[in-house]
């Protein structure tokens, strides 16, 4: 499933630059009526616009770093391998060995020079060597040992002597085998290769525009998984007004209008297990269009090799369309299956319904660990399959990182990365039979926990849809219920994403940035969210509901706010980025006297455009017809052609290079100033979607938080 997703970006300890623009004009911006278009850059006059100590602040909270879990946990429990970078840029990776006992990460040269693209999880030969596969700088396939007591390091070099070009797709666990993907003309090939031999066996042939996901292992790596799909052939950032057309399968399928007989994704959707010790080395081949017809997402083996999780993916069935949408499905649920394929457990908790953002994996024979949003939480999940029962882990409000965890060799012990709004990203551990809370190990964002004055408490508001609910993050010691108190109405990319509770100081994600500064933000959760179940995660597609129900929630809310004296109107503002900037967008054009000050960034505004240059597919899925068949629908939901309805103060974030068109942010900024309404277009030049620079990153926060310290008035004498 696609969506207007979001980059992070990443701060920078430099001067706010900006290029170009009238610096007295940007200096004085006020709630008087002004527009201006700003280009962004780095070579003119510093501008600050906090003062030297809030500066000092912001850089602090904006150091924040993420640890991701890179290795299993070594045999004696004392030792992992993990990484740390920047959480706005993705980028500044540090790799250390962390001490468990202690909570040192312990730097080694070795580990920084050599391990840069690994594949997952790195193993411990014993408690002193790490082995890893990862895309060689010699060759292909490179095998790694390396050994933290002496610098050693030992490179295992695979390359076919024959010209061909391919990919690694994975490991076995302990190394006897390469799973590899060699691309041709007309249909790739996948391998497995023997290290031991270095014989290779041919085990699928798949079309070029056929997915498959990297391979689940038994321990002994006698026994291999295969998923593979059908997927969308595009790219991002080629985008041409050729590209879409009615009749392309993926824009017949988000339609709901191609008969599963005849659906391509759900044909070519099918999972195969190997056991390489045996003669035929086929044992399991599953079909997605095996009763149920639904999509197999993925498939895990259990280090045993004799049990197989898979996770299945129900089709939206949208009301007025004849056929399911596979592509864009509302719901998942999970089976154990032995290698026969006989069911062995069905796990259709609500807590794992997804669809998109919960995963699970064996961590013993009989015991799986998943992780799946519910409410506004990222948690772990534990079943036994012994008991038939699922178990949630007590663990506090807050995000837990899928992609970061390892559990000791004994079963007992688990090891993640975790955060909250009033907690930096640090690594925890905990038992997995929930008998202690967890434990924090590291400190790498000491700093930061000291620097960010917050607190954040759970709300929940009646909506012409039902109740929703989400939470309220605001100053350190301010009252709640608020009295008065400027905020921010937040809503996250997508549609579709989750809205959890996580540390997060970018303009973007603004949980951490604006209170600490003296703004509220509010993030509740709408219609077409994730984990709140299918019904409220497709109501956005449903009827004609897109670009309404969600914004007509939120005016819902925003009512409420008001009405019970949490802000008065004139202290109201909304924000976000992508589908986030769109409801931004969307709700001060269709509802000009809701919010007083808005900050749509990096936003999709006329879906005219972005049917023809973009993501043709879910507009087709979210509106249920093309711009062809419904041009006054797609009208109503361009926040473009409504714009000289808003009155509210408007600040607009885009990148000159963002494949939703700076053009169409500057026609939306034009049509606001020509109406006589206060707005400013900041464009920040060579930045894609969303502000992916560290400096720029600095200047958004900065211009965000005064920009909603001058437009959200704190008293009634402003």
């Amino acid at each position: 499933m696609i969506f207007f997703g979001l980059n992070l970006t990443h701060p920078i300890h430099q001067a706010l630059r900006l290029t170009v623009g009238s610096l007295a004009t940007v200096g004085l911006l006020g709630p008087a009526a002004i527009a201006e278009i700003i280009p962004v850059g780095f070579d003119e006059v510093d501008l600050p616009t906090l003062s030297e100590s809030e500066q000092a602040t912001l850089d602090t909270l904006q150091s924040v770093r993420l640890p991701l879990i890179l290795s299993e946990v070594s045999p004696d429990r004392s030792t992992l391998v993990v990484a740390t970078l920047d959480r706005l840029s993705q980028t500044d990776w540090r790799v250390k060995f962390l001490d468990l006992n202690t909570g040192e990460l312990i730097d080694s040269i070795v580990l920084e020079y050599e391990v840069f693209s690994p594949f997952l999880p790195i193993q411990w030969v014993d408690n002193r060597t790490i082995r890893f596969v990862q895309e060689g700088v010699f060759g292909p396939w490179d095998l790694v040992s390396l050994n933290r007591d002496t610098g050693i390091v030992s490179h295992t070099t695979v390359y076919p002597t024959e010209e061909e070009s391919g990919e690694i797709l994975g490991a076995a666990p302990d190394f006897s085998h390469f799973a590899l993907r060699v691309y041709e003309e007309e249909e790739d090939v996948i391998y497995l290769v023997s290290l031991r031999s270095l014989n290779r066996i041919e085990v699928a042939r798949i079309p070029p525009d056929l997915d498959i996901q990297p391979p689940s292992w038994s321990a002994d790596g006698d026994r291999v998984v295969f998923v593979t799909s059908s997927v969308e052939e595009w790219d991002l950032y080629e985008r041409t007004p050729y590209s879409p057309n009615l009749l392309d399968p993926v824009n017949q399928d988000a339609l709901g209008r191609t008969p599963p007989a005849d659906n391509l994704f759900l044909q070519e959707n099918q999972i195969k297990v190997y056991d390489l010790s045996a003669a035929e080395p086929l044992l399991l081949h599953l079909q997605a269009t095996d009763d149920p017809a639904h999509m197999l997402a993925e498939a895990r083996l259990n280090p045993a090799g004799d049990r197989l999780l898979v996770k299945y993916l129900e089709p939206s069935q949208l009301t007025g369309r004849e056929f399911p949408s596979y592509l864009y499905p509302q719901r998942s649920y999970y089976q154990v299956l032995d290698l026969a394929g006989n069911a062995l457990a069905t796990i259709a908790d609500p807590a794992l319904a997804g669809p998109l953002e919960n995963t699970g994996d064996f961590i013993d024979s009989d015991t799986v660990l998943f992780s799946s949003v519910a409410g506004t939480n990222r948690h772990f999940f534990t079943y036994d399959l012994g008991t038939s029962s699922l178990a949630t882990l007590p663990l506090p409000p807050g995000s837990v990182d899928p992609e970061s965890w390892a559990v000791s060799s004994d079963g007992r012990t688990l090891f993640f990365a975790f955060s909250s709004v009033t907690q930096p990203p640090e690594v925890f551990t905990m038992p997995l039979d929930g008998s202690a809370p967890p434990r924090q190990i590291t400190q790498l964002n000491a700093e930061v926990a000291a620097a960010n004055k917050v607190q954040v408490n759970p709300v929940s508001f009646a909506t012409r849809n039902g109740p929703r609910e989400g939470f309220l993050v605001q100053p350190a010691g301010a009252p709640f219920p608020p009295i008065e108190e400027p905020t921010v109405f937040w809503q996250q990319g997508g549609p579709g994403f989750s809205m959890a509770n996580e540390f997060a100081v970018e303009v973007e994600m603004p949980f951490n940035l604006l209170p600490n500064f003296g703004i509220s933000v509010l993030s509740v959760p709408l219609a077409g969210r994730e984990g709140f179940g299918a019904d409220l995660y497709r109501l956005q597609a449903e009827d004609n509901n897109f670009g309404q129900v969600d914004i007509g929630e939120g005016v819902d809310i925003a009512a409420q706010l008001v009405g019970d004296r949490w802000v008065r109107r004139d202290q109201l503002g909304v924000s976000g980025c992508s589908y986030g900037g769109y409801f931004a967008a969307q709700a001060i054009a269709q509802y000009p006297n809701v919010f007083a000050a808005a900050n749509p960034q990096c936003s999709l505004l006329d879906a005219f455009t972005e049917w023809q240059l973009g993501y043709s597919s879910l507009l087709s899925y979210l509106t249920g017809l093309t711009p062809m068949e419904a041009p006054e629908r797609y009208r109503r939901i361009s926040p473009l052609y409504n714009a000289e309805n808003v009155t509210a103060a408007t600040m607009l974030f885009h990148g000159s290079a963002d494949f939703l068109q700076i053009d169409m942010a500057r026609n939306f900024h034009d049509i606001i100033e020509s109406n006589g309404s206060s707005a400013t277009l900041y464009e920040f030049e060579g930045v894609g979607h969303s502000i992916f620079d560290t400096g720029l990153q600095r200047i958004a926060a900065q211009l965000q938080v005064d920009f909603f310290r001058r437009h959200l008035s704190p008293t009634t004498d402003d």
